[in-house]
């Protein structure tokens, strides 16, 4: 016996090909810095109360559906799960550096890359390890058919990016616990992740550059289906209803552009373009996330007794796209 430690863990990713929930391959994919994985595992279980137990406690323990969600939070060093989040990734450019279109699909969108009439969203699938030194003791989670919820990044003043993603995934399935059952992963991806310094904000075609913190969220509103047909507990698919974008920024108020987020843009409802590019190396190592259609929906300039003024304003795009530079030739699986 011994005592599971954090130092470990790995968290990976596998590409699905072909099937829906089905992995590919028998390795993983490394999904960035990893800092924590927190699965949901929710049995659901029903509780019958009925006339004739003769006392009053629960009469049945029935189960019911199956639900798993997965929340991870990383520091990235490339886009792909943002890719994932949106639904289309284009891989172009040859050598390197190599040029990576993320966009947005809808309901009439299938993806190339699983097959099936119930799965037009882009799937993936998680791998959770924690390992010890005694073989059988091992503990190997793959969580198939895994499609992102919600996915969000920021950044604050001093710090290092950070990517939270929430994933919505069919079915668990246990792995054996020896060592010969682990899944190996790609090597460590040692290149350093994005930081605060990388991240640059523009409104209507203005840098901002007294911005201090912000935020991009993207959310697929995912609908989790459990079919009567199938006769299984676990989620049939998972189905993208409304898509929903929020850009927050915090920022020291700098005196012409504060003016014309609150005449323009806040007062007068006007609608804007916005532009978040993290550049870690111009050319080979950065993102350029174009928004279009934003809308300014909350703005709060508060006026201190002391330090320095600042204001946090609220965007919600109508439409998003990116585009990714860097040294990874393919974001999806071929």
């Amino acid at each position: 016996m011994s005592i599971r430690v954090a130092d470990q863990n790995t968290i990976m990713f596998q590409y699905e090909s072909g099937t829906y929930a089905t992995p590919s391959g028998t390795s993983g994919s490394w999904l960035g810095l990893v800092t924590n994985h927190d699965p949901s595992e929710s049995q659901n279980v029903i509780n019958i109360r009925y006339a004739g137990t003769t006392d009053r406690n629960v009469g049945q323990f029935v189960d019911g559906p199956v639900d798993y969600e997965n929340s991870i939070t990383y520091h990235p060093q490339d886009w792909i799960m943002l890719g994932f989040a949106m639904g289309s990734m284009v891989d172009s450019g040859s050598p390197s550096p190599f040029i990576h279109n993320l966009a947005e699909v809808n309901s009439d969108d299938g993806y190339a890359f699983t097959s099936g009439t119930l799965c037009p969203f882009a799937s993936f699938t998680i791998v959770d390890q924690q390992k010890t030194s005694v073989d059988g003791n091992h503990q190997v989670r793959t969580y198939k058919g895994g499609m992102v919820d919600s996915w969000s990044l920021s950044a604050s003043e001093g710090e290092a990016v950070e990517c939270e993603m929430t994933v919505k995934t069919k079915e668990l399935a246990p792995i054996g616990s020896a060592t010969a059952d682990l899944i190996s992963i790609a090597d460590e991806d040692t290149t350093r992740p994005y930081v605060w310094s990388d991240v640059k904000v523009q409104i209507d075609g203005v840098a901002f550059n007294t911005v201090t913190d912000v935020s991009f969220e993207i959310n697929n509103n995912l609908s989790s289906k459990h079919y009567m047909g199938p006769g299984s507990r676990e989620i049939e698919i998972l189905i993208p209803e409304n898509r929903e974008y929020t850009f927050d920024i915090t920022a020291d108020s700098e005196s012409s552009q504060t003016q014309t987020l609150y005449d323009s843009f806040w007062q007068n409802g006007s609608t804007f373009n916005a532009l978040l590019e993290i550049s870690a190396s111009a050319g080979s190592k950065e993102i350029f996330i174009a928004m279009s259609g934003c809308k300014l929906t909350d703005f709060n300039a508060p006026s201190p007794a002391e330090g320095v003024d600042e204001y946090t304003a609220t965007i919600m795009p109508e439409t998003v796209s990116a585009i990714v530079n860097d040294l990874k030739e393919k974001y999806n699986i071929f």
